[in-house]
């Protein structure tokens, strides 16, 4: 792993190996960008309004955010606040809820004028306003129910900026074939599913997944002519999910402080402490914690629940001790984890068990091969991934269990698993299968067309709960008339999503497995030995950096 010309003393300075390149790389961010969105999409329209979990509150959150009213009146139903009465009325049409029997056909009748302000209660009232005061602005144009679809619009759109930002630092990297692939595990259909619905829950994964990349490309793949790039993706991505939910400072903070530790000694840290592009970060980042520290101290939302057990739902589990909440919630990692892959509406549909058995298949892989290639410093990176995945939750169910109940869910721990996923791929970039050709290419088939597949099931599973139920003929969902059908009808989102997931695959297995830039044919920047030459500004490869895990 290590690199064998390091203090070799004969290497040409930096700037002489390479040209300048793109910070961010253009191409990969658009594609990327705009396939993950049309896919989020899909979900919009084949997602019944309100059919995700508590969407009514948060559409209803986003709509008093954005016109001025930030917190609202406390009661026993959640805090009272003024929105459209279209808006107040997406509580109405959840006859499905808890019922995957029951098809999404609720027996509804919008009013007559949609437009009227009206009280309406949101069990959200206390959550951080960012995501709202952006998701809630179509509400403001729109005047009947497609305004909430607007905000769903909105929401992805957001969402898989971040994860775009992701994939095209992950572009950048030496050895970035498998973490490019891996994508493919961590975009999963419940991230999709949460990303075309309004919920913070998609968005607070996809920027601490951001955060997470850019800190991984600075010290994996130092280069001094992207570190101002990445630090930017770093600052934005920080800013947006510490303000996203109660919990998000924790997983930034250790999406920032894990990749760190891939820094081969004290030297090159406080070296990349001193260039300009991190000072600004580490500035910016503290401000957008502060901001976030300040509204969740300021509101009590973590704890109101426990203080004020009048003013919010009532969880299983109250006066319980820690370590039952530790036990059930670290017991129950892969019960939980179902909620990383696919379990939809309100939690009550879950993606079929092979798609399930799929993902799994391709997490264990990823992990024991990381436990078991793994050595020295990249391995303690690996089991610290590992560990902050399995021991977070339940930690956190633990402190809150005895005032406020099992409230963990597995959607929750979405920003860790990302982490998770294309961290230990990163990690494991240079092992010897990525750099045999059919064998790699034979894996990456496997891994694009088998994600490709699950996707597609697990969206066509869910569409069908809704339209005929969950136990309803696949005749009259295909060929008859169904309870409900989306805009547009059931063939033609279905067909727009088998045609995306092709154009996914396809384009996910040229990046990852046939192409051929020349960079890869180019020496690494951080290949100079710290003391072979004064680093400057543009050409120190990210503060004169060796590379990450030399010599382990």
């Amino acid at each position: 792993m290590g690199n064998p010309q390091a203090g070799s003393g004969t290497v040409a300075p930096a700037a002489a190996q390479a040209p300048r390149r793109r910070s961010i790389p253009l191409k990969p961010f658009f594609v990327a960008w705009a396939v993950l969105f049309a896919l989020t999409t899909a979900w919009v329209f084949a997602t019944p309004p309100s059919a995700s979990p508590d969407e009514p509150a948060h559409i209803v959150r986003a709509a008093s955010v954005v016109r001025g009213e930030l917190v609202g009146t406390p009661s026993p139903a959640g805090h009272i606040v003024t929105v459209p009465r279209y808006i107040a009325e997406s509580h109405a049409v959840t006859c499905f809820a808890f019922n995957p029997t029951v098809t999404a056909n609720c027996a509804y009748t919008p009013s007559a004028d949609p437009w009227e302000s009206v009280e309406a209660p949101t069990t959200a009232g206390l959550y951080n306003p960012l995501y709202y005061a952006v998701v809630g602005l179509p509400s403001l144009v729109f005047h009947d129910a497609s305004g909430i679809y607007a905000m769903r619009i909105l929401s992805g759109l957001l969402t898989t900026l971040f994860a775009a930002l992701a994939f095209a630092i992950v572009a950048t990297m030496r050895n970035r074939r498998l973490p490019l692939l891996a994508f493919a595990v961590a975009v999963t259909p419940m991230l999709l599913f949460l990303g075309g619905s309004v919920n913070p829950s998609a968005l607070e994964a996809t920027a601490t997944l951001a955060v997470f990349c850019g800190m991984l490309a600075i010290t994996l793949s130092p280069d001094a002519s992207r570190l101002t790039g990445r630090a930017v993706v770093v600052m934005a991505g920080a800013v947006v999910a510490v303000n996203a939910r109660g919990l998000s400072p924790l997983w930034v903070a250790l999406a920032l402080v894990v990749p760190l530790l891939l820094l081969a000694d004290r030297d090159a840290l406080v070296a990349l402490l001193k260039r300009r592009a991190v000072i600004v970060l580490i500035a910016v980042v503290a401000a957008g914690t502060i901001a976030a520290g300040l509204w969740t101290v300021g509101t009590n939302s973590l704890a109101n629940a426990i203080e004020h057990p009048d003013q919010a739902l009532s969880f299983p589990g109250i006066g319980a001790s820690p370590l039952v909440g530790f036990q059930k919630v670290f017991i129950g990692t892969v019960g939980y984890s179902q909620g990383l892959v696919g379990l939809f509406g309100w939690l009550d549909t879950p993606a079929p068990d092979v798609v399930l058995y799929l993902w799994g298949l391709a997490i264990g892989a990823i992990v024991v091969g990381a436990v078991v290639v793994l050595r020295r410093r990249r391995l303690l990176v690996a089991w610290l991934l590992v560990a902050a995945f399995l021991l977070c939750p339940a930690l956190v169910q633990a402190a809150y269990i005895h005032g406020g109940g099992m409230i963990w869910q597995g959607r929750y721990n979405l920003p860790l698993f990302l982490c998770l996923i294309v961290g230990l791929a990163a990690l494991l970039g240079d092992t010897a299968f990525v750099r045999a050709p059919y064998a790699w290419r034979r894996i990456a088939v496997i891994v694009a067309v088998g994600a490709a597949g699950a996707q597609f099931w697990a969206f066509e599973s869910t569409l069908r709960r809704y339209a005929v139920g969950s136990n309803g003929s696949m005749r009259t969902y295909l060929f008859g008339q169904s309870a409900w059908t989306p805009p547009g009808g059931t063939w033609l989102w279905l067909a727009l999503f088998a045609v995306l997931l092709v154009l996914a695959a396809a384009l996910l297995l040229h990046v990852s497995a046939w192409s051929r830039s020349e960079e890869d044919d180019v020496e690494p920047v951080d290949a100079v030995p710290v003391n072979a030459v004064q680093p400057t500004e543009e050409t120190a490869p990210a503060a004169g950096l060796t590379p990450a895990g030399t010599g382990l």
